[in-house]
């Protein structure tokens, strides 16, 4: 088996796109082509079966190139592995690509549930360019309904491939989508996961997306570790070949999220609110000190916070947000109170230099979210800004570094990446 090359160190703006990969054999005749996330070429009689289109463009092409190196075969299927944009944009170039060599279109397949999601995208087009661009560090252009290629067949729990000399099973796995599937060659007992195994803890409750169960997760990575699977496949990152890490990286994650889903029970059956459970959480080295459960893109927090939505509704327990005044009121009475707003800021830089960052922030808030052309208000915001830049330097989680960093941006007035030659350095990787 030749060594896998597709994760080496990554620009943080680059997490989730491998674009120039070179195709390297997994398992007989399985292949990584680059593309986003872990895009696969899987050898059969009847053709090619890859494993997400890629984005389209550029990358796409790419890939294609790379599938060229390995085999002329004709493209037989593309498997949507799930739903989230840019995956299988790109299905466009493959069917392009099969018209040039007078081949029949690849049949698309995905999970049942994929199109729905595609509507949501697309009559959402606008929010999900505002998250898209501060999750991701740079402007997103509108959705197209060419961005979104339905399937031509769906499944529900399972569907097996007719792909001749090698059988080819799809197997419901809800994780970080509820369209999630996994690809499992039963011969070779190869498994790729899709996003339900990343190589990091489970992205569960990122900031910007929706709810993400993880009940549901643990669920699918129980389901997935019955196989028996002796090579997995992450949806990022090198494939995962030991038997010792293999075990881990079904059960490590299952023991963590089973653990957090008890520790905020236990707590909001105390009557806990959220922030008063995240700031009595401890998170056991056992677990989230493992390899596999390493804090870069999500975090055990961002874990809470959806348990938590699991069980409650929007609430935050706070008599004054359940019908809140108007914003420009509420400001508008907030510096009548605080009488001289500038011992505020000069409040929040004292903590700043103590090296209280995310206490500033808490301070500086109370003035800089007002809703004022007042001049100690665009300097708290200002400060705020300075203050985010700050603790994105303190983050682990490229996702949160990223959306402190927009958020300074949003402060400023300044476009979604305008300052990204400025942004803060760090080494990442899926491995």
């Amino acid at each position: 088996m030749n060594s896998h090359t597709a994760s080496g160190t990554q620009k943080p703006g680059n997490i989730v796109l491998f674009r120039n990969e070179v195709h390297t054999s997994i398992a007989p005749g399985v292949h990584t082509i680059g593309g986003q996330g872990n895009s696969l070429a899987i050898e059969t009689s009847k053709g090619v079966v890859i494993v997400d289109a890629g984005p389209g463009g550029k990358i796409t092409v790419n890939m294609i190139e790379n599938l060229r190196k390995i085999t002329d075969a004709t493209v037989y299927a593309i498997i949507y592995s799930h739903g989230h944009n840019g995956y299988n944009s790109g299905v466009g170039v493959w069917k392009e690509h099969a018209r040039t060599r007078e081949e029949n279109p690849p049949i698309l397949i995905s999970h049942e549930r994929v199109p729905l999601r595609y509507a949501r995208y697309l009559e959402t087009t606008g929010l999900q360019n505002w998250l898209n661009g501060r999750q991701f560090r740079r402007e997103f252009k509108p959705y197209t309904a060419d961005a979104f290629p339905l399937p031509d067949i769906t499944f529900g729990e399972h569907l097996t491939l007719d792909c001749g000399d090698r059988k080819v099973e799809l197997i419901h796995s809800p994780s970080e989508t509820d369209d999630s599937i996994s690809v499992w060659l039963p011969e070779e007992r190869f498994l790729y996961a899709g996003p339900a195994v990343i190589r990091s803890i489970p992205n569960i409750g990122t900031p910007l997306r929706t709810f993400r169960d993880p009940v549901r997760w643990a669920q699918s990575l129980e389901k997935l570790y019955a196989l028996n699977p002796r090579i997995v496949m992450p949806e990022f990152g090198a494939p995962i070949i030991d038997a010792d890490e293999v075990r881990d990286a079904f059960l490590v994650p299952l023991k963590a999220l089973r653990y957090l889903r008890k520790e905020v029970v236990d707590r909001m059956n105390k009557g806990m609110n959220e922030r008063a459970i995240l700031a009595s959480m401890t998170y056991p080295d056992e677990m989230f000190g493992h390899k596999f459960m390493r804090s870069i893109y999500g975090c055990p927090e961002y874990i809470v916070r959806d348990i938590w939505r699991s069980e409650n509704g929007w609430w935050d327990r706070n008599p004054t947000t359940l019908h809140p005044a108007p914003p420009k009121a509420a400001a508008a009475a907030i510096l009548t109170a605080l009488g001289d707003p500038a011992v505020l800021v000069k409040h929040a830089e004292s903590l700043r230099d103590k090296g209280k960052v995310q206490l500033a922030l808490h301070v500086i808030d109370i003035l800089a979210n007002a809703e004022s052309d007042h001049p100690q208000v665009a300097e708290a915001r200002k400060l705020k800004a300075e203050l985010c830049v700050s603790r994105a330097k303190e983050m682990t989680s490229v996702v949160s570094r990223n959306i402190l960093l927009s958020s300074a941006e949003d402060l400023l007035g300044l476009p979604i990446g305008a300052n990204r030659a400025l942004d803060p350095e760090f080494e990442f990787s899926w491995n």
